[in-house]
């Protein structure tokens, strides 16, 4: 039986169950309903931090990041303090793609984050989220991006604009677009080159809810002060289409095929940001150097020559239609140059400095492991460690005078595995949700607490997880199931060992007796770590991939 049995994953990137619940009450998305009262539900925890980068790396190995070394957006090069793109070469475990394609399973993955550059499978790969935007070699075989080209029109990974209230109309046509071209794309390949696992991911849904959560929070500071209008209605319809696609996936498949949706974190309303190298530089933890080069950059970033400030002036003057912002800004090299950046930090004095997304990652400048690094391995570090947890409990919104950090965590409380040496070495969570440390920009705004800009919605713990079809359970609820728990369920489901290096565990509750009287739990001996190259990108895709990281606000 086990043999026989095929999965079909849809990935919502972004999505709260909440959401989906609530508009599906409603009856305004009768697939996402049919599927969870045909089959099981429940929150699908996700990794810390809690964005694409990490998550659907764990989701794809069943590893946490100690052993993927996938942390973040970025990663600092080894003897530098500059931090380029991370791909799948800095990625350590094999794919849950090929594991299946090792053991003679076809496969079709399409639209993957984090999944670039492709892989050689027994099937089909698209890449998705940090592809180069000029690639041409996103696809295996070579030449498959010809062929959908040929067959569809054009392929594209990338949306064509950022959403501004002036664009609106031209925001919507493009989302529609996306999800059409997604969608197409699937109907062809799933019926020319049917196999055992196929897989996409629409990542199109990170975004609208990214840039459009205030229209669902009538609090949100954008909205007019005491609007306690409902202004759900384009986010809804958009959501409405993703439900009519997802039903047109779902009748393709047949009644030996596990049905799984997920996403890889959830979404809530963004309000403050909150700029941490700012208060490492106030608490004197970092330090800028002294010349009088780098005391003017100071005088001009006080002033409010920012990058966050260069955005608001691009916005207005409708500079950034394109999200990917192309021919906008300089190399990411030139912007360091031009405004405050850590070219203009005194390594030689600094012990911390922070980079990261969503939640406060603080490093340390290790000696022996940073280049210039000051702080001695062993007591002097855990000194350092609890002198900043003392000044974060301490941390306290300028103008409220109300605490701004929650549950403060050291790496080897979350992490474990090979790679822990590359994790932030203290993360700071927020008192209040609401507030989201700021960017991978080194600092991108002179405030140490600001309004959100570009986006209103930002990443939570908690992503969704659906199950129907073939031998899942109808009505059961999941609990307590998280990311990395995926690829060995996956594998289980189809009959595959599970290796024993993976983190993960298998979701046997959400199957019945009788699947799982027949489909035994088989271990691996293996491991399924892999080598990892230092970059998969060229100089030119680096620069290309901060270039539409900073475009959408990810990098500041």
């Amino acid at each position: 039986m086990g043999s026989k049995t095929k999965v079909l994953v849809l990935g919502l990137d972004g999505v709260p169950l909440s959401l989906i619940r609530a508009w599906a009450g409603e009856g305004k998305l009768p697939t996402f309903r049919r599927l969870m009262e045909e089959g099981t539900v429940g929150e699908l925890k996700s990794t810390i931090p809690p964005t694409s980068g990490p998550s659907w790396s764990t989701f794809m190995t069943g590893k946490n990041p100690g052993k993927t070394g996938i942390y973040d957006f970025l990663y600092r090069r080894e003897g530098t303090y500059v931090f380029p793109p991370v791909n799948a070469s800095k990625r350590d475990g094999l794919a849950l793609w090929k594991l299946l394609s090792d053991q003679g399973r076809e496969v079709g993955i399409v639209n993957v984050p984090m999944s670039y550059p492709v892989e050689e499978v027994n099937g089909y790969m698209i890449s998705g989220w940090m592809t180069p935007y000029g690639a041409q070699d996103f696809s295996y075989p070579p030449d498959l991006w010809r062929e959908l080209r040929e067959e569809i029109g054009y392929y594209t990974i990338y949306p064509t604009e950022t959403f501004a209230e002036s664009r609106r109309e031209s925001f919507f046509q493009a989302c529609d677009e996306l999800l059409d071209l997604r969608s197409k794309t699937v109907s062809y390949l799933m019926d020319k080159y049917p196999s055992d696992l196929f897989m996409v991911v629409m990542f199109d849904t990170d975004r609208v809810l990214h840039q459009l959560w205030h229209y669902l929070d009538p609090g949100h500071p954008w909205r007019q002060r005491g609007d306690g209008t409902d202004q759900s209605g384009p986010v809804v319809r958009y959501f409405q289409r993703v439900d009519e696609k997802l039903a047109e996936i779902l009748g393709s498949a047949d009644e030996d095929t596990v049905i799984i949706v997920l996403s890889d974190h959830g979404m809530g309303p963004a309000h403050n940001f909150i700029v941490l190298n700012n208060w490492l530089l106030n608490s004197g933890l970092l330090q800028l150097k002294r010349d009088p080069l780098r005391l003017f950059k100071r005088w001009l970033f006080d002033a409010g020559f920012t990058l966050r400030n260069v955005h608001r002036v691009a916005d207005k003057l409708g500079l950034a239609k394109h999200a990917e912002y192309k021919g906008l800004y300089s190399m990411d090299y030139l912007m360091k140059l031009i405004f405050l950046s850590f070219l203009d930090v005194d390594w030689s004095r600094s012990k911390a400095y922070s980079f990261g997304r969503h939640l406060g990652s603080i490093y340390l400048n290790v000696k022996g492991r940073e280049p210039e690094g000051i702080v001695e391995p062993g007591e002097e570090y855990e000194a350092v460690r609890e002198e900043i947890i003392s000044l974060a409990r301490d941390f306290v919104h300028p103008q409220t005078g109300e605490p701004l950090i929650g549950e403060i965590l050291k790496r080897e409380d979350i992490y474990e595995g090979p790679y822990l040496d590359r994790a932030p070495d203290l993360i700071l969570r927020p008192r209040d949700d609401k507030d989201i440390f700021f960017g991978l920009a080194d600092f991108g705004s002179n405030a140490t607490v600001d309004t959100v800009y570009r986006y209103s919605g930002m990443h939570r713990d908690f992503g969704l997880l659906m199950m129907s079809g073939k031998g899942v359970r109808p009505g059961a609820s999941i609990e307590g199931a998280g990311i990395e728990d995926m690829a060995p369920t996956i594998l289980y489901a189809m009959g595959c060992p599970v290796p024993k290096d993976m983190d993960g565990k298998v979701l046997s509750e959400v199957f019945t007796e009788e699947f799982r009287s027949q489909v035994p739990l088989l271990r691996s001996d293996d491991g399924s770590s892999r080598d990892t190259d230092e970059s998969a990108y060229t100089e030119e895709a680096e620069e290309e991939i901060k270039e539409r990281l900073r475009g959408l606000g990810y990098l500041g």
